[in-house]
């Protein structure tokens, strides 16, 4: 029997590429791809969690003397009451809140006075939404599991929305139809282009930047598809490693467990695969941001064909927040910042930036390093992608992301214009184009984020933060977002929140002529910006939220199948999917990522229409 070890994984070639399907089933033994760093994450994250306590080992001397014991002895109840009696995700979310609350006024009592809008936003907000989490904790609890809604949620996916994600299945063709083919197939030349001969005035004016409106659609619909990872089956390989680390099977092998977690590993992208490769591309997961089935990140690169004009490009690209998923709504809800200027500058809010880079644990028990899966894993393809493609070029990185998604992508583009030689010189960094993006740092944050985009100032690089409308989450957290305010705004006022990059805001059709409104945030240069749309598809004349011809719905399977409260409700509806979402506030609704791209595509037939391209 072949042995699988991760002591001796290192990534293969992937060989020839073609556009015949792969035995999928079987490429995760064979096939190129950074999911096998997702087990390698998984087996070191089940080690810190069942090889807790004190064992002496061979050769540890053991106490001798009466004081030796009692320092044995306390040493031994506090780490087995630590890992036993950890808390839970939202309380830890609660500690740190109050934690933070308490800090707040020690060290700065007078700000109720200096500071009596900031102070009121403390002592109000922090204790409501804690206090809301948790009503919403129990209440999602109480409805997934015991009023069957992860059965009715799972159900309703399967019966009307192609088995996809609640992000997408209200418009599945978003990601399944011949337009969104041919759109991203189009636009892929694009991506393997040096940023110079993608800039429509090569002159000596290092003011002008191109927003293209193809490749903002491209990444809406692959911040979009990255959602359809199965996290149960990451969930699954968890647990199996976990009990094959508790119990010693004797009936398993190590090599048998670990390709057994391989492939639940590999299984849980298949649906990002396959669809990613109608448009020309291929995908693997990189890191799961110390969570689990939770934030993840992957890497998009192009299919390689002897016959096609395509330089290589790698997009990386983060998921955003699953409706469902609690624990991501803890990293969302996490208002208080933390110091960055470990990996960036200024302070950025604590959960994105904990999610994404290693925070220094008094305890040491939390060792994980996302930020150096993503950098080691850019670094390998990259040298793959030049070997394939028989170049010596830079390979082309761009950064995408929706919702939280959003918020890791402006963390990690931040780290890259602060050092790019963490990726160069086998990359070179591109645009960043992310969907629904809250703010993540305070004034120092932006201000700096602003100073690094000049430096030097023939660096093009652009982080695009693309706002649909009435989008309420690129609105929070609630800050002043101004320059002259957060030059007297102390460090811990509550709003001291501050947007970066360049905003492009798809306007209201009857407020606005133009689709598009772009500006640069509080603290960012004002540049000249040119729209244009580099893909020549087009689409046809069916609107992107009707149906398509080559998708059908089955609706067929027996209420039965379904809760008995929700029975009556599905009788007398055909898809209960529009209905649902007919409830939605419309800043909600806005949010959708499938919205994001209608305001697009309106966008790209204005800029056609006017001939700005």
């Amino acid at each position: 029997m072949m042995k699988h070890s991760l002591k001796d994984y290192t990534f293969k070639d992937d060989g020839p590429d073609n556009d015949a399907t792969p035995d999928d089933d079987h490429e995760f033994l064979n096939m190129d791809n950074c999911s096998q760093q997702h087990f390698t994450e998984l087996l070191s994250q089940s080690k810190q969690t069942h090889l807790k306590g004190l064992h002496p080992r061979p050769g540890m001397p053991k106490p001798q003397t009466f004081v030796e014991y009692i320092i044995y002895t306390f040493h031994y109840i506090q780490q087995k009451t630590s890992s036993k009696y950890r808390p839970s995700g939202y309380w830890r979310y609660a500690i740190g809140v109050y934690k933070n609350l308490f800090l707040v006024f020690y060290f700065n009592w007078f700000a109720i006075f200096t500071s009596p809008l900031s102070s009121m936003a403390f002592i109000l907000v922090y204790p409501t939404l804690s206090s809301a989490l948790f009503a919403f904790e129990v209440g999602l609890k109480i409805f997934m599991d015991y009023l069957g809604g992860a059965k009715l949620v799972e159900r309703i996916s399967q019966d009307y929305g192609h088995n996809f994600s609640i992000i997408n299945w209200g418009a599945p063709q978003l990601l399944l139809s011949s337009d969104t083919r041919r759109l991203i197939q189009t636009t892929l030349p694009v991506l393997g282009k040096t940023a110079d001969a993608t800039q429509m005035k090569g002159d000596v004016d290092h003011r002008h930047r191109t927003f293209d409106i193809s490749i903002a659609e491209t990444m809406t619909v692959l911040s979009s598809l990255i959602y359809e990872r199965q996290d149960k089956k990451v969930t699954k390989a968890f647990k199996a490693l976990s009990d094959f680390n508790k119990t010693q099977n004797p009936k398993q092998t190590s090599e048998q467990i670990e390709l057994k977690i391989k492939r639940l590993i590999w299984e849980s992208e298949k649906t990002i695969r396959d669809i990613a490769r109608t448009y020309g591309l291929h995908f693997t997961g990189v890191t799961e941001l110390k969570s689990l089935g939770g934030p993840f990140c992957g890497l998009y690169w192009p299919v390689h064909n002897e016959n096609d004009d395509l330089d290589p490009f790698i997009i990386v690209s983060f998921k955003g927040t699953t409706p469902q998923n609690y624990s991501e709504f803890l990293v969302d809800a996490t208002l208080q910042r933390t110091d960055a200027r470990a990996f960036l500058f200024g302070s950025a809010h604590e959960g994105f930036y904990d999610s994404l880079f290693p925070t220094s644990m008094i305890s040491g028990t939390d060792s994980r390093d996302p930020y150096y899966a993503i950098q080691s894993a850019i670094e390998e393809k990259a040298r793959q992608l030049q070997k394939k493609f028989k170049t010596r070029k830079p390979v082309q990185v761009w950064v995408s992301g929706h919702s939280l998604g959003a918020s890791l992508g402006v963390l990690l583009f931040a780290r890259w214009l602060k050092c790019p030689q963490d990726i160069e010189p086998l990359c070179e960094l591109r645009d960043a184009y992310l969907i629904g993006t809250p703010a993540v740092g305070d004034n120092d944050f932006a201000s700096m984020f602003a100073s690094h985009t000049n430096a030097p100032m023939t660096r093009s690089s652009t982080l695009w933060r693309i706002i649909n409308k009435s989008d309420i989450v690129c609105r929070i957290p609630l800050g002043y977002n101004n320059r002259t305010v957060g030059h007297y705004l102390p460090t811990t006022d509550f709003f001291n929140y501050s947007h970066v990059g360049h905003a492009v805001q798809i306007t209201h059709p009857m407020l606005n002529q133009k689709p598009l409104d772009i500006y640069p945030s509080s603290y960012q240069t004002n540049l000249d910006v040119d729209v244009v749309v580099s893909s020549p598809y087009s689409p046809s004349h069916r609107k992107t939220t009707g149906p398509d011809p080559d998708m059908s719905i089955s609706s067929k399977d027996p209420t039965v199948n379904y809760p008995w409260w929700f029975r009556p409700f599905l009788k007398r509806v055909i898809n209960p999917i529009p209905f649902i979402e007919s409830f939605y506030p419309f800043f909600i609704r806005d949010h959708i990522p499938i919205h994001y791209f209608e305001g697009l595509e309106n966008a790209r037939g204005y800029y056609k229409k006017e001939k700005h391209v």
